[in-house]
């Protein structure tokens, strides 16, 4: 059981195990296979709260939470274009839609507003771009790739099924890799390379991506639940992007209890 213990506890963030680690394996420990629910649901509790991470630095938090916000605003637009590119009269009726062409819009502009700014120093440069090297290659190699064979005169929708499954999975892999390693990029790099978004800054690209998934999951939402024929994935993709919008809830609420972000 210490076996099972001891491996939850890992998957806690590392600021949290580096303070509580110890402690927290002790008392699962003693407390046997009960422990285990409680453990788990402290995991998905920490990582969703990165604001309540145990920090040096004011600066150290904000960079944190900075980097959720641009890993939610990846997560939105990810699944929102795989909604819109399904080729079906749900995605054709939100491509009509310019409520979701604003979410994008407001996606972009939170971004721009929790991104982490780049010291003005070579050595900051030289780190960014061996960290976007070293994140990106693969998926960039990968839909280089897709789209290299889409424009060399293959039509994946009018190729045999192996060929299109192959082409629409690497596309898609591809996206997803790339959503999944950019925040990655600021969590590597440290604060010798990239300077925090400020508090009031941090708040104002927090509630904007808040807007934005909020406004595009009620949309699809919405056009899943009109269409004649109720869409499953639309439905999932406009749910997902709603617990998108609880975690920026969660995020603003943690922001207003901590001073020491301010």
């Amino acid at each position: 059981m210490s076996v099972v213990a001891r491996s939850l506890v890992r998957l806690y963030p590392d600021a949290f195990r580096e303070r509580w680690g110890t402690m927290v394996e002790d008392e699962a420990r003693g407390a046997g296979w009960k422990s285990w629910p409680n453990l788990i649901v402290g995991i998905v509790d920490m990582w969703l709260h990165p604001a309540l991470w145990p920090a040096d630095s004011p600066a150290q938090r904000q960079r944190r939470i900075a980097t959720m916000g641009i890993t939610v605003a990846l997560a939105a637009w990810f699944l929102s274009h795989l909604t819109a590119e399904q080729g079906d009269p749900l995605s054709s009726g939100l491509a009509r839609s310019g409520i979701m062409h604003g979410c994008t819009a407001l996606l972009l502009l939170g971004i721009a507003l929790v991104a982490p700014r780049p010291r003005p120093t070579m050595s900051a440069t030289i780190t960014l771009l061996w960290w976007a090297v070293r994140r990106l290659t693969v998926p960039t190699v990968l839909g280089t790739s897709v789209v290299t064979v889409v424009h060399g005169g293959i039509d994946p929708m009018a190729s045999p099924s192996t060929l299109r499954a192959a082409v629409l999975a690497g596309w898609w892999i591809a996206l997803g890799l790339g959503a999944i390693q950019i925040p990655r990029i600021f969590t590597g790099v440290g604060a010798d390379a990239v300077v925090p978004p400020h508090a009031g800054r941090l708040r104002a690209g927090v509630w904007t991506l808040a807007a934005a998934s909020a406004t595009g999951g009620a949309t699809i939402l919405g056009v899943s639940a009109a269409d004649s024929s109720f869409h499953l994935l639309g439905a999932t993709v406009g749910v997902g992007l709603l617990l998108l919008t609880a975690v920026c809830a969660g995020t603003l609420r943690d922001l207003r209890d901590l001073p020491s972000v301010n």
